[in-house]
């Protein structure tokens, strides 16, 4: 109260003097959070033509108005170089490039040092935006590929999706961007619409991605005929990628007949040059796939320099030596070449170190690296592995004895169709070993097992038959089915007498083994009696 009075006391000069507002008593309101009655003594002052206030309203904004931006171009154009910077970057911004120029280089000239670095890292692209500015339709594909070569993703994407109509390559970057998650969430099924784009206006380079993701099944099915059908589009030109893939689909017939001949035709030119050219040609010299086996050859080939750090190429190596295929046989080096190829992940070649050190083959027998790369394996979902990892941990193999683990790598590698795996699970069942005691699971997995020629499955299954119920059909003609259902696959025609033995029940069907051919299917429960 004292101070008001104080004031009022004063001659009205020394009044607007020395109680008006200033820069500085706005800016220690603004510090104190009264941002309100700041914000009015800079529009005040900025009224009046002080340069600070004005370029103050803009930065003090929390939403930037349009009245904060015209105060900011004010403030520039009185010579403020802290504004021509900032001016001069929202015009930018809002793509106004001409403009945004003038000021960014008269904020460099005023020795504004991010504006020089602006300017001299822009260098390139300045010119690029100055066209996009004039309607240039070629500029934003230029732009697009000036920041995808930087990496600068989030940038290439922009500009990317600006020429779609204009260049295929847009739309190409645009799936190879959604592909690989480059600037943008990773998206297979993005990737797929803007390949497509681009494969129907005749880019071979989307045509080929367009069909590995159909081949892997990302971001659609798998739809092997699709991958197919658009490699083959891709490679019409002869482009080495796409001709080479194109060789692969022949020499597997993926979406295609098996054709060796186009296979090889395809993948011997890039021989010694290309990595997958060169390990598939090796492949088919090694199996003896659409040429006379030559294993010379597929030696000469696993050891081109293109493939000496390619994994599966080591293990093909490796191969050679072990069994003596075109080189003498060397167990010692074959175990150094599996130990290579395992080390970079090869599944079979994890397998085969394990197998070599369980049996003491090459090297002293070591049971604590078999069971280590034989887990290796497993968990890559190696059937063979898996087996054998349970045999470990069935009888206590350097690892503590585990019947509960073996049982669920006996049915991993089961499933997979492992006859070895499905003898040793139905075991498992018929003795409860790591699971209930069931005869009927017994009886499925020891005829799976029989199904494959398996030696001992058979008489096993014989012998415990007697322990599942018997039914015999009542009916004078009937069949094993896949599934549940009568319009499914047909497993076996059966006819009246003939003897099932019940595995299960479920849904009016009964699930059952039929003794000729081993076979396992479902009967509706009204056939039976």
């Amino acid at each position: 109260m004292d101070v008001v009075k104080a004031c009022i006391g004063l001659g009205i000069g020394v009044l607007l003097s020395g109680c008006a507002a200033t820069y500085e008593s706005a800016e220690k309101s603004y510090q104190k959070g009264e941002i309100n009655e700041a914000r009015k003594d800079w529009e005040s002052l900025a009224k009046e033509g002080d340069v600070r206030s004005m370029y103050r309203l803009y930065t003090s904004a929390r939403r930037t108005s349009d009245s904060d931006i015209e105060w900011l171009q004010k403030a520039a154009d009185s010579n403020l170089t802290e504004a021509q910077y900032d001016y001069g970057m929202w015009l930018h911004g809002k793509e106004k490039y001409q403009a945004s120029k003038d000021y960014l280089e008269k904020a460099s000239e005023n020795s504004s040092q991010k504006a020089k670095s602006f300017l001299s890292n822009n260098e390139k692209t300045f010119p690029l935006w100055l066209k996009v500015e004039k309607g240039d339709e070629n500029s934003p594909a230029k732009l697009g590929e000036y920041y995808w070569e930087k990496k600068e993703y989030l940038s290439a994407v922009k500009w990317y999706e600006r020429c779609v109509e204009v260049d295929i390559y847009c739309s190409f970057y645009l799936g190879l961007a959604h592909a690989n998650g480059y600037g943008v969430t990773q998206d297979y099924k993005k990737a797929i619409e803007w390949y497509l784009l681009s494969s129907e206006k005749g880019n071979l380079d989307s045509a080929r991605n367009l069909a590995w993701l159909y081949e892997g099944g990302k971001g659609t099915d798998v739809n092997k005929s699709e991958a197919f059908k658009w490699m083959k589009v891709a490679a019409k030109k002869g482009w080495k990628s796409a001709s080479i893939s194109l060789g692969r689909f022949y020499l597997y017939g993926i979406g295609t007949e098996s054709d060796k001949d186009k296979a090889f035709a395809l993948l011997n030119p890039y021989s010694g040059n290309d990595l997958t050219a060169t390990y598939h040609l090796g492949r088919m010299y090694y199996l003896g796939l659409g040429v006379d086996k030559d294993y010379k050859k597929s030696y000469q080939l696993f050891s081109s320099k293109v493939l000496a750090e390619h994994a599966a190429s080591i293990y093909y190596l490796a191969s050679h030596y072990y069994y003596g295929y075109g080189q003498a046989e060397d167990h010692q080096k074959a175990l150094e070449l599996f130990s290579k190829a395992a080390e970079k992940g090869d599944v079979d070649a994890q397998f085969q170190l394990a197998w070599m050190y369980s049996k003491g083959k090459g090297t002293s027998k070591n049971d604590r690296e078999a069971f280590y790369w034989y887990t290796q394996a497993a968990e890559k979902g190696n059937k063979s592995a898996q087996n054998n990892l349970a045999v470990m941990y069935g009888s206590g193999t350097a690892t503590e004895k585990n019947v509960y683990k073996a049982f669920s790598l006996y049915k991993k590698s089961a499933e997979q169709g492992n006859a070895t795996a499905q003898d040793n699970l139905a075991y498992y069942y018929e003795r409860g070993l790591g699971t209930s005691k069931s005869y009927q699971n017994a009886v499925y997995w020891y005829a799976k097992a029989a199904q494959q020629s398996y030696p001992e499955a058979q008489s096993a299954l014989n012998n415990i038959l007697y322990r599942v119920t018997k039914k015999y059909i009542n009916v004078s003609e009937s069949s094993l089915y896949a599934k549940q259902d009568f319009d499914s696959q047909m497993v076996k025609k059966v006819g009246r007498g003939d003897t099932v033995y019940i595995i299960s029940n479920s849904r009016g069907w009964s699930q059952v083994y039929f003794p000729e051919n081993n076979s396992l299917g479902y009967v509706h429960n009204s056939h039976l009696r």
